[in-house]
């Protein structure tokens, strides 16, 4: 099936701030060398001590050593945060004039606000890296065109990224349709023959949710509600709806959410919440309190992006992945893709964001990661 792909950046806040005044926030060793640091909520990259785990990761390891041995600066990766702190921490910082790192690596709609606030570099300004699409082969890097596109305001891009990006996904405990009487590949089947849709997809989910000892007590769940902001992003998506669309005349951004495809998927959202087919966290619930539910099969699908993957390795059974079902007013299965942005604060000089601009183009250019023969 064709996917269409769209960029999610969550109501974006219209207001203007004040441009907050440039200052220095330039970084120096002793030695006069420029030290970048890429902050983020994730973990950290020192080539200093850095372990490699396979082959590959030796390669990435012996290219960013030699980086540095041939620029005057040095680079490396830092959590500056965890997830929870991180947005007051990068707001913080710049507004302070002393940002926490020279690079942030943000989800899209903890970026544009930062834009509209002025406290994000142009990165366009800069003539240092070339932002263009790479030619497969050239050893350029990947520069996320549809990041780049949607980061462009008034001829200016304020924001970049290397990831290709992660569509909202329904993943399914194939164990759990089969003890439920369904075909552990009928979505599968259904998505091949154009039939998995909003309607059907419902049913399935009563189907999924049910009181197996008979004492009046749900046992199995469809679904859950974490995390709520994925399962509508998906529904959202799959009905063709968004929330800002960009005016093909004035090339501006605008509001979508009034339009009678985003409204109708706010409904279906709101109809499988109050259907009972969807598990809600206990009072005393952390933000994964949904993943061994998902495990054991308690909860049969998890609506999420497909980065998830890597934490399903805990599942002894088998599972599987489809698209969201479509929406009525949809031919196609959509799914929004999201990928983290990389911006540079406006404390720095022109001078200072040409070589922090290079110096992630270097640490981010791919390798070979063909096996040794």
């Amino acid at each position: 099936m064709k996917k269409i792909i769209a960029i999610n950046l969550t109501l974006l806040p219209l207001l203007l701030f004040p441009v907050l005044s440039a200052c220095n926030g330039n970084n120096m060793n002793p030695s006069g060398v420029m030290v970048i640091t890429i902050g983020s909520s994730g973990g950290g990259y020192d080539v200093n001590t850095f372990v490699p785990g396979n082959e590959v990761d030796e390669r990435v390891l012996a290219h960013r050593k030699q980086v540095l041995r041939d620029n005057n600066f040095i680079i490396r990766e830092e959590q500056i945060g965890i997830w929870s702190e991180l947005q007051q921490i990068v707001l913080n910082s710049i507004m302070s004039g002393q940002p926490a790192a020279s690079v942030f690596i943000l989800p899209p709609n903890w970026a544009m606000p930062l834009r509209n606030r002025g406290l994000l570099y142009p990165l366009s300004e800069s003539k240092t890296v070339d932002f263009s699409p790479a030619v497969p082969g050239d050893g350029r890097v990947e520069w996320n065109q549809i990041i780049r596109n949607a980061f462009t305001v008034n001829g200016r891009t304020y924001a970049m990224s290397t990831e290709k990006g992660s569509g909202i996904v329904v993943f399914y405990n194939k164990r759990v349709f089969k003890e439920a009487g369904l075909d552990p590949y009928l979505p599968y089947i259904m998505q091949r023959e154009g039939t998995w849709t909003w309607d059907a997809f419902f049913e399935i989910c009563k189907i999924l949710t049910r009181d197996i000892d008979n004492d009046g007590i749900i046992d199995r769940y469809a679904l859950c509600t974490t995390p709520f902001p994925d399962f509508v992003d998906a529904i959202i998506a799959s009905n063709g709806a968004n929330y800002i669309e960009r005016d093909p005349v004035t090339g501006l951004y605008v509001n979508a959410t009034n339009r009678p495809e985003f409204i109708e998927a706010l409904q279906y959202a709101q109809r499988l919440r109050e259907e009972g087919v969807m598990k809600f966290p206990p009072p005393d619930a952390t933000w994964s309190w949904h993943h061994p539910e998902f495990y054991d099969g308690t909860i049969a699908m998890r609506v999420e992006g497909e980065w998830i993957i890597g934490q399903l390795q805990p599942m002894k059974d088998d599972w599987g992945m489809v698209m969201f079902p479509r929406g009525p007013r949809s031919d196609i299965y959509r799914t929004f893709i999201g990928a983290s942005v990389m911006v540079v604060p406006i404390t720095y000089s022109p001078e200072e964001v040409d070589t922090i601009l290079r110096a992630v183009e270097l640490w981010y250019t791919p390798v070979d990661s063909s096996p040794i023969d």
